[in-house]
């Protein structure tokens, strides 16, 4: 059109100027000839008529011109933020991931102050930004394992699956060898499916006694062993609704060995009575339903966890010993708007064992998952409860080749107890906790955090990775 209407003015101005021009050439007769000229007709007349009307005409506007990009850069072309210098010192970018220089200071109470260097290598795939591989090799060093080297690598091939792999070893009790597969769509069908073995050697294993009023200072040591193999299976109950009827196995051996603290006495000088001298195997089949809304397993900052269980242990389904095992898990978190920097997160987890069971075997409380003051097993008896709750507020955002990780602060509180049956349960048993966590989030997949926890009998420090809770 715009060619079109150029085209009408140039012949408006050129055609009127020929038709005036002179009849005949200089070297023609000076008189020309009488001969009657047909009246040209205007030019606009001969020419299509425009398929607009003339009123839209002003609509049609020649292309403005390009601004230089330097001057105005767009928010794509703009500099990337400084990050501040604590930030940029533990994170450095690659051409396809990034790469994290991060310090270890453990003050885990049962192995003691551990320190060490991790250093971290986060891979996202081709054209993508989405995490796909992580290699996080380790070495630290602890006055009771010497140097212990570990290697860790988890990946992603989908956002709802993923594959990890550890190994360290140790001249002293401290190693381990572990694969773990886990699929929450497994199929493509909205099939939960896991699986794990694992060797593990830890000789920093504490025992107090069972009860709600073990006392600190009947503290002993052993070495625990374990050789085992699980798996569970998990089909939806109606599509798309959250609903799983799942059926799970585990199969372990078990040898409970001295201990490698010569500070503490060990556990079968102090509890002769607990501590199997050989090898023992247990076998345990749990049915449970649970019912999942959550945005992200790990990552989580939205919906609701729910799980009803029932476990049993038969002499002769493979074990040696007979149990029932009842417990519920309930997780709730909410984030008022996708865009909002805080998320509420809270937690009730409740277990009870009826029968014969080893200590080893027994609900118990304390660690990073349970109670995050205490070690782990600090108290132990055939029940147990635990309630927490968490504010965690996003207060910077790193973006580094891509790979956006949000650092969270997350103050905690949390309470609970162990009894033998919930009658004998009594309020003056349980154990109040406060603390804060430092998180690194990078969704969907991965999430590490440093927690510092306040109990009843001092502080403690725990570093853990893809933990949601």
């Amino acid at each position: 059109m715009k060619r079109a209407c150029l085209l009408h003015c140039i012949l408006a101005l050129l055609l009127p100027a020929l038709a005036a021009a002179p009849a005949a050439w200089p070297d023609t007769p000076a008189t020309p000839p009488k001969k009657k000229f047909r009246k040209l007709r205007s030019p606009l007349k001969a020419l299509p008529k425009p398929t607009r009307p003339v009123k839209e005409a002003p609509l049609i506007r020649e292309p403005e011109a390009a601004v230089p990009p330097a001057k105005y850069p767009t928010e794509l072309e703009a500099p990337l933020p400084k990050h501040p210098f604590p930030v940029s010192l533990l994170m450095g970018s690659l051409r396809n991931g990034m790469f994290i220089r991060l310090p270890i200071v453990d003050t885990n109470p049962n192995r003691g102050f551990t320190y060490g260097v991790m250093p971290i290598l986060v891979l996202h795939g081709k054209d993508e930004t989405r995490i796909r591989h992580i290699h996080a090799p380790s070495v630290t060093h602890n006055k009771t394992f010497g140097f212990v080297p570990t290697y860790r690598y988890y990946y992603y091939p989908t956002t709802k699956a993923n594959y990890q792999a550890r190994a360290s070893i140790s001249k002293a009790e401290d190693r381990e060898a572990m694969l773990q597969f886990e699929d929450m769509d497994f199929l493509g069908r909205d099939i939960a499916a896991t699986a794990k073995v694992q060797y593990d050697v830890d000789g920093s294993k504490r025992f107090y006694g069972i009860g709600p009023d073990s006392p600190r200072g009947a503290e002993s040591n052993f070495t625990r062993k374990t050789a085992l193999y699980n798996f569970r299976l998990g089909l939806p109950i109606l599509p798309e609704s959250g609903l799983r009827f799942n059926f799970a196995h585990q199969l372990a051996g078990v040898r409970l060995a001295a201990g490698v603290i010569d500070d503490l006495p060990d556990i079968g000088v102090s509890f002769p009575e607990v501590t199997p001298d050989h090898w023992h195997q247990d076998a345990e089949f749990q049915l449970y339903i649970d019912y999942d809304t959550r945005d992200e397993a790990v990552t989580t900052s939205r919906g609701v966890y729910a799980k009803i269980m029932i476990e049993n242990s038969q002499t002769d389904w493979g074990s040696e010993y007979a149990f029932q095992r009842y417990g519920t898990d309930l997780r709730a978190f909410w984030k008022p708007d996708p865009a909002a920097k805080h998320a509420t997160a809270a937690r009730l987890r409740y277990e009870q064992i009826i029968g014969d069971a080893p200590f080893h075997l027994m609900p118990s409380l304390g660690g990073k998952k349970l109670h995050r003051a205490y070690g782990d097993g600090r108290y132990i008896d055939k029940g147990m409860w635990t309630a927490s709750l968490e504010e965690r507020v996003t207060v910077y955002r790193v973006g580094v080749s891509g790979v956006s990780t949000d650092i969270e602060l997350a103050p905690f509180v949390e309470l609970g107890t162990v009894f033998s049956t919930p009658k004998r349960m009594a309020s003056r048993y349980c154990r109040p906790v406060y603390g804060i966590a430092v998180r690194a989030v990078a969704r969907p997949q991965v999430v590490g955090s440093i927690d510092l926890g306040w109990g009843q009998e001092g502080s403690n420090v725990f570093m853990d990775i893809n933990y949601s809770f």
